[in-house]
């Protein structure tokens, strides 16, 4: 009789045995696992590591591309790298026909110069003669001190050379003086249209009259002139019409108001006036910054304050547009001919009926008389 068979018995795991009837040690288990996690995250860090720093390093050796916008900050200022020493091509040059074939025998055998390096300057800077001139700062030439006169447009108002009315002024700055006076106002479009095209940025100065005398002097005669004329009036039992007394002249702004009560400007019983016949220069001129009027009566024979301006402005030249009428004498016409000279003005004469009483004093100034006439 066989034995019997019984089933099999499942191990008891609670106790810590294995499969195989091995007891499992847990803790060198998980740090097992642990060591073969550290390995495998610190080979990747490894590989990353050697990827990036060989970019890195071989970053800069690579050509950057000159002139990059990106500017990187720094903390200390890097030297520049000194120009590759290439040699130096000479280029053909073609025969200047101005220039001499031979050179001076002297240049030909001049003994070779001493050089000397700039002061401060880097290792790879040219070296110049020791006889050049150098600042303190190493500058070629020196400083030096002194005041000169460049070429060019000069101040902006004019060109050199400029023909007006069809006399040459050589002066790039130019001073304007006109007779506004009810019998020169409708000249006075055709002189502004030929002076803003030729000088547009000119000072321009107006004035009733053309008269060039000492104010005392002036003052004087038309007092006298005034208390006759009254004397008269009485005598004939008249009303007398006019002013009793003459307001001493002034430069003032064209579009003041004390340039806009100027019987000129405004007009009077006998002709309308330039601000009403003629609107639309006014308003132009009016607008304008170096626009002037000389205030008072005709007969104050202003103009030397006119002229005193152009010298505050420096003008170069002075265009005077009139009839030359008016008397330009005595110690105001002296003193106006001395500033003139002084700062080597031209002066331009333009008359509507000749030289007048100004001849004298245009020929002591060396006046430019233009032969264009114009038309009412």
């Amino acid at each position: 009789m066989s034995a019997p068979v019984y089933p099999p018995v499942k191990p008891n795991r609670r106790d810590g045995s294995g499969r195989f009837g091995g007891k499992t040690d847990w803790k060198a288990f998980f740090k097992k696992t642990i060591v073969i996690v550290f390995l495998f995250s610190l080979a990747v860090h490894v590989l990353l590591l050697i990827g990036f720093g060989g970019v890195t390093l071989f970053k800069g050796r690579m050509g950057g591309v000159p002139f990059s916008a990106e500017s990187l900050p720094s903390e200390t200022a890097q030297t520049p790298p000194a120009p590759p020493e290439e040699e130096m091509v000479q280029e053909e040059k073609s025969a200047d026909p101005n220039l001499m074939d031979e050179a001076p025998a002297a240049e030909e055998s001049a003994p070779p110069l001493e050089m000397m390096t700039v002061p401060g300057g880097a290792s790879w800077a040219p070296a110049i003669p020791k006889d050049m001139k150098t600042s303190l700062t190493g500058s070629v030439g020196g400083t030096g001190t002194g005041t000169g006169t460049g070429t060019g447009t000069g101040k902006g108002t004019g060109r050199s050379g400029m023909k007006l009315f069809g006399v040459e002024v050589q002066a790039k700055k130019l001073g304007v003086l006109v007779d506004i006076s009810g019998s020169m106002q409708s000249y006075i479009p055709a002189v502004m249209e030929e002076i803003f095209k030729k000088f547009p940025d000119a000072d321009v100065v107006f004035m009733n009259g053309c008269g060039l005398e000492d104010w005392n002097t002036a003052l004087k005669n038309w007092t006298e002139t005034n208390e006759q004329q009254q004397k008269t009036a009485k005598e004939n039992k008249t009303k007398f019409i006019g002013p009793k007394s003459m307001p001493k002249p002034q430069v003032v702004k064209f579009n003041s108001a004390e340039a806009s009560d100027s019987p000129t400007i405004r007009g009077t019983i006998n002709y309308g006036g330039f601000r009403k016949d003629y609107p639309d220069l006014y308003d132009k001129l009016a607008r304008r910054g170096n626009t002037w009027m000389v205030t008072s009566f005709s007969d104050s024979h202003a103009a030397g304050l006119a002229f005193d301006q152009f010298a505050r402005r420096k003008v170069e030249a002075i265009y005077w547009f009139a009839d030359f009428g008016d008397p330009v004498v005595g110690p105001a016409a002296e003193e106006a001919a001395k500033l003139v000279l002084d700062n080597k003005m031209e002066v331009i004469i333009h008359s509507t009926r000749g030289l007048g009483k100004a001849g004298d004093w245009i020929k002591q100034v060396n006046g430019k008389i233009v032969q264009t006439k114009l038309e009412k």
